[in-house]
C-alpha cells in the first residue's frame, strides 16, 4: 500500500516535470512575451545569491582577522611585559652602580630555609 502511494507521488512529480519541459504549462510564446520580466527576475535572484556569497566570504575573512588580532594582542602583552621587566632591571642596576652599593644579581636562586620542627 505504501509503495503504491510512493509510486503515485513520483509519477505526479515526473508528470509535472514532463509538462513543464514539454511546454504544456510554460509555452515558448509565454517566454517570448515576458522575456524582459523573466530576465530581470533572474538577474535579481542571481544578484541576491552573489551578494550572499560575498557576504559569507567577508564574514569568514573577518573571523580569520579577529583570530589573528587576538593572537597578536597576546603576543604584544608578552613582549611588553618582557620589555618592561628588562627595563626595570637595567634601571635598578644603573641606580645601584651610581650609588656604589656593590650589589649584584645573584647567579643562583635563593635558598629556602626550613625549620627542623616542620
Amino acid at each position: 500500500m505504501a509503495k503504491n502511494i510512493f509510486m503515485s507521488g513520483i509519477n505526479v512529480v515526473f508528470g509535472w516535470l514532463w509538462n513543464i519541459l514539454g511546454g504544456k504549462i510554460i509555452t515558448v510564446n509565454f517566454l517570448r512575451r515576458h522575456f524582459a520580466k523573466i530576465a530581470v527576475v533572474l538577474f535579481v535572484v542571481f544578484g541576491f545569491i552573489a551578494n550572499r556569497f560575498s557576504g559569507m566570504l567577508e564574514m569568514r575573512r573577518i573571523d580569520n582577522l579577529e583570530g589573528d588580532l587576538k593572537s597578536m594582542q597576546s603576543e604584544y602583552i608578552l613582549s611588553s611585559a618582557d620589555y618592561f621587566s628588562k627595563i626595570r632591571e637595567r634601571t635598578m642596576k644603573q641606580l645601584v652602580d651610581t650609588l656604589q652599593l656593590d650589589l649584584d644579581v645573584p647567579q643562583q636562586p635563593p635558598y629556602i630555609l626550613k625549620d627542623d620542627d616542620e
